[in-house]
């Protein structure tokens, strides 16, 4: 070989050598990891000849569809604003769609045809009245909703029938009543009435002679039980249910109309799945099939089983290893969509004929040009709390972290009632990427664990979740891989509050905070708050009436004056749920004593930031916030 290209070769390999730990630890940007997207959502047209899904690919949630697995995807929708729900008619080529303006909730029905031509406005725009869809008649000509339209206090119970385009109120009362299922045959509506988040009464209306009866009788004051997930039996004459009555966790259980009875199934494949909630029933178009979804500590576990040969059906390994977003079955009573992601990979649908066994992919995830070998998966590990507590927490660590003690930042879960649950977040997987370990406690008040646990919040508790913080903290600073000066806290809604607590209560323990939409003031939040939500918040937080004292003593608001650590807060203009006034007066008493604050207000968005173009603005602007004050860069 001449001496010139030696040397040539020379350069180029010294260039591999080099260049080789850059490459391996490439930087992805914060927008490519925000332009990932997956599928949502599926639904079967009438036919079979489409199968629908929700996806953000436009920069709000639309509808899209293919007319097999695995083809270039059509958009059906093209609304402004995001479709936050929709559903097929079961007999006819239409779709009904769901939509509101700027994220505030106060959602408008649609009916389109299943192309997606000839979008008609079903309801009458009025201000401040909210429409909520429940299901389609099993014949089609009708559907089933609630709303406040009569009083923003309650809803009440209606139908709308699509041939005539006039709807009727099928039952009201001074309660928030939800329709829940419809029989086969018709003649049945469940109604679900709500007394507060983890306590309601099931009811069935007959639709013809209007007579309510109440199939769920139990003492609400000694003790609350939750009744939802409703889906009859093709005979109408067995209502199916997910329940927490008399059981610590939720199971399912079986009302029989002809004799008024509740039972509660022993599946022998459930055995092993005592202290886990069942968390979704659905059944095949006709009702042979009953698939089952449980919350296994956070990860979700499926289960179907075959009526007619009165056996369990094996769900494919594939199936059985991710997270479980949503289930479709086909009415060819032959081919179901499931739904899936993991922590490593965005959502997927996927088409099983569990009678062939046959498996296809439906649609495609858009990575963004990253290498999904790139992503990490959690660990799930657990602590003790101040009280012996065992609080559960997946945790992710950087890939080749060589044992460096990392920045972390801890994300907190909404609700309270919430959880976080195993499955894929871009964000999270960014800031893993550029070296910060995440931690997602399920403190005390999550659900999934019970509902002893999750009552261990209630009231005059409040502030012992944000102990289990403090105690994460403590069970950080063992581990020997996180530095415990580079703690950020970071939450949405009610894990915006958290994060508002934390920096009041343990401010020496935090270098920033990250509020999404939180509260800061539980008085304020519970008087301005949406009419319609104060009755079930009273049993989480306390009643302005009987409580008001204790709400004050709790709020960081008033707090502020310990508050060390910088604190960023992102609030939309029209969130019905936590008012913007929450954010405005947490930025301005921060100010006010001297703090650090950054405060970002979106016009356009309501309960979090769901646009993508806000997304884009927001999401990097975290990024330097958490970089500036907790990496010190």
């Amino acid at each position: 070989m001449p001496l010139k290209k030696k040397y040539y070769l020379f350069l180029f390999v010294l260039y591999l050598f080099y260049s080789a730990p850059l490459l391996h630890s490439q930087q992805y940007t914060i927008e490519q990891y925000l332009n990932i997207r997956g599928a949502v959502s599926p639904e079967y047209s009438f036919d079979n000849s489409r199968i629908y899904f929700s996806m953000n690919l436009t920069g709000t949630s639309q509808v899209w569809c293919v007319n097999k697995p695995g083809v270039w995807p059509q958009q059906v929708t093209f609304f402004k604003e995001r479709i936050s729900d929709f559903l097929p008619n079961p007999k006819r080529d239409k779709i009904l769609l769901v939509s509101d303006v700027g994220g505030s909730e106060y959602d408008q029905f649609y009916l389109a045809n299943g192309d997606g031509s000839s979008v008609e406005l079903l309801t009458d725009n009025a201000p401040k009245v909210l429409y909520g869809f429940s299901r389609w008649s099993e014949d089609g000509t009708f559907f089933t909703f609630y709303s406040n339209r009569r009083s923003p206090l309650f809803y009440d119970v209606y139908r709308y029938n699509i041939d005539t385009r006039t709807e009727e109120i099928l039952y009201s009362s001074d309660h928030s009543n939800y329709p829940s299922a419809i029989s086969p045959d018709g003649k049945y509506i469940v109604v679900t009435r709500s007394y507060s988040t983890y306590d309601n009464d099931i009811f069935l209306l007959n639709v013809q002679t209007r007579e309510l009866k109440l199939i769920s009788t139990h003492d609400n004051f000694n003790e609350p039980a939750e009744f939802y997930s409703m889906a009859f039996d093709m005979q109408s004459r067995n209502l199916y249910f997910n329940t927490s009555y008399r059981n610590d966790f939720y199971r399912l259980g079986v009302y029989n109309l002809e004799s008024g009875n509740i039972s509660y199934p022993e599946f022998s494949f459930l055995e092993n799945y005592r202290n886990a909630d069942v968390s979704g029933v659905n059944f095949s178009q006709d009702r042979s099939k009953l698939i089952l979804q449980i919350n296994d500590n956070g990860y979700d576990r499926l289960f179907m089983y075959d009526f007619d040969a009165k056996r369990e059906i094996e769900i494919p390994a594939m199936l059985k290893t991710s997270s479980v977003t949503a289930r479709s079955f086909a009415n060819d009573n032959e081919r179901v969509i499931i739904g899936i992601n993991s922590a490593s990979n965005p959502s997927v649908l996927y088409q099983w004929n569990y009678v062939t066994g046959v498996i296809e992919q439906v649609t495609y995830p858009s990575l963004a040009g990253i290498d999904p070998k790139t992503f990490v998966e959690p660990e799930l590990i657990s602590y003790k709390s101040f009280d012996g507590l065992t609080i559960p927490a997946f945790l992710y660590l950087p890939k080749n972290s060589d044992g460096k003690k990392l920045p972390c930042i801890i994300s907190m879960h909404g609700g309270p009632e919430g959880q976080s649950t195993y499955g894929f977040s871009s964000l999270y997987q960014y800031f893993i990427s550029a070296g910060y370990a995440i931690i997602e406690p399920n403190v005390r008040g999550s659900t999934g664990y019970g509902k002893k646990f999750a009552a261990l919040d209630n009231v005059k508790n409040r502030e012992n979740s944000v102990k289990d913080i403090a105690w994460l903290v403590d069970y950080l600073k063992t581990r020997g891989d996180i530095d415990e000066t580079k703690l950020a806290v970071y939450g949405g809604s009610y894990g915006g509050y958290m994060v508002l607590a934390c920096l009041t209560l343990y401010p020496d323990l935090f270098a920033a905070g990250v509020d999404v939409v939180g509260i800061a003031n539980f008085v304020t939040f519970m008087q301005n708050t949406a009419d319609y939500r104060r009755m079930n918040r009273e049993s989480e937080y306390g009643s302005l009436e009987k409580d008001k004292e204790f709400l004050e003593s709790i709020s960081p608001v008033h707090k502020v004056k310990n508050i060390r650590a910088p604190l960023m807060i992102i609030h939309g203009r029209n969130d019905p749920r936590v008012p913007v006034g929450e954010a405005e007066q947490m930025h301005e008493a921060l100010i006010n004593n001297g703090g650090v604050s950054e405060l970002h207000i979106y016009d356009d968005e309501g309960h979090g930031v769901s646009k993508q173009k806000n997304r884009l603005d927001i999401y990097p602007r975290v990024v330097k916030f958490l970089d500036k004050y907790v990496k010190n860069k």
